[in-house]
């Protein structure tokens, strides 16, 4: 059976335009417009009905150093020198192509399936008392998100916040935010861990409250809310909020509140929870009463739980990395936890073509007929 489809075969790279070009004004190239014009990072190589302008050269591979609006410079390496050329040198019209390999099925794509969470938010430390569980990241998923072909899209991929130290009373750090293109998810809200009646920090989800401080607030769409800590709150304090529920508030009597629930996703073929609240930090002024702290969900960190005699009932542990959920919140005189960091997920099927160009050496997947770039750091693609 042949390989071959009107004159190509496939598999075989062939040029695909990006647009027409104009040499004025060495070393900058001038495109028809915005649309047309190459990204940065992006390998081209240059054709033309006539001949190039002098310095210029066809079947070389030339990188975008940098654009604006719609002109831009090469270079012959991957972040180097300007390349130069003789003004208004050459004849024909000129243009900027890339190299794709042939597809007898289908082209690049026209619409993506993204999931973006945000990096989750870390604990305070404790010098008395306990902390608030963290918020998870917020999580943004849709399907039949518009592409362009040739126009580079930026990713990136959220840090979770960091806890703070033991020995005082301190808030956690919220955690980033994470992109994809135009889609923002806001990074999860600290947990509450400053002296007094401390709130947790807004965010993505919100971060849990201290000594009857309330939960922190989630973002409309991407997470919930906080839990409190009532009942003065000193034994148990507010779980995160996640992006499936809110919080669990904590109580003196029942101790730390468990973190909000998390959204199961199948976009990589596999189910996988993100973006669950942490546990709540419990104490006790007690050596034997072992106050319960309260868990993380969905890769949430559980609480801690320590008595104010320094007897460890339990250490409290961080967000689960590229999950974008909460840290635990920290017991009597322990350090708060960081949250998880973000992860950004793209699908199309894959009977399209592969991208032209992408940074961040994200993982590539193959399930369920489609094509699945996870980034767990940031980056770039170009279709």
């Amino acid at each position: 059976m042949s390989n071959r489809l009107g004159g190509f075969i496939a598999g075989q790279n062939i040029d695909a335009s990006i647009g027409t070009f104009t040499a004025v004004t060495s070393p900058t190239f001038t495109f028809g417009s915005t649309a047309g014009t190459p990204a940065v990072g992006q390998a081209i190589q240059l054709t033309t009905t006539g001949t190039l302008p002098t310095g210029l050269s066809i079947n070389t591979t030339y990188y975008v150093i940098s654009t604006s609006t719609n002109t831009c410079q090469l270079s012959t390496t991957l972040g180097g020198s300007a390349v130069t050329f003789t003004n208004s040198s050459g004849s024909g019209t000129h243009t900027a192509v890339t190299q794709r390999a042939f597809n007898p099925y289908a082209g690049a794509p026209d619409t993506v399936e993204y999931l973006v969470v945000a990096g989750g938010g870390g604990t305070g430390g404790q010098g008395g008392q306990a902390s608030g569980g963290g918020g998870a990241g917020g999580l943004l998923s849709a399907v039949g998100f518009a592409v362009t072909a040739g126009s580079a899209l930026t990713i990136t991929v959220g840090a979770g916040g960091a806890g703070g130290a033991a020995g005082s009373d301190n808030n956690g750090v919220a955690g980033s935010n994470s992109v994809f293109s135009s889609i923002t998810a806001t990074g999860g809200g600290y947990g509450g861990g400053a002296g007094g009646a401390t709130p947790g920090g807004s965010g993505g989800s919100g971060g849990g409250g201290r000594n009857s401080g309330i939960g922190g607030a989630g973002t409309a769409g991407q997470g919930f809310n906080g839990g409190g800590s009532v009942s003065g709150g000193i034994a148990g304090v507010g779980g995160g909020g996640g992006s499936g529920s809110i919080g669990i508030d904590g109580e003196t009597t029942i101790g730390g509140g468990s973190g909000g629930a998390g959204t199961c996703s199948t976009i990589t073929g596999q189910r996988v929870f993100y973006a669950g609240g942490g546990g709540g930090g419990a104490a006790s002024n007690s050596s034997v009463i072992n106050t319960p702290r309260g868990l993380g969900v969905a890769g949430g960190g559980d609480g801690g739980s320590q008595a104010s005699v320094g007897t460890v009932f339990n250490t409290p542990t961080a967000g689960t990395a590229n999950t974008g959920s909460g840290g635990g919140g920290a017991g009597y005189g322990q350090a708060g936890t960081a949250g998880g960091s973000g992860i950004v997920i793209i699908r199309y099927p894959q009977l399209n073509s592969a991208p032209a160009l992408v940074t961040g050496s994200p993982q590539v997947n193959y399930a369920d007929g489609y094509q699945i770039y996870i980034f767990t750091s940031s980056g770039s693609i170009i279709f």
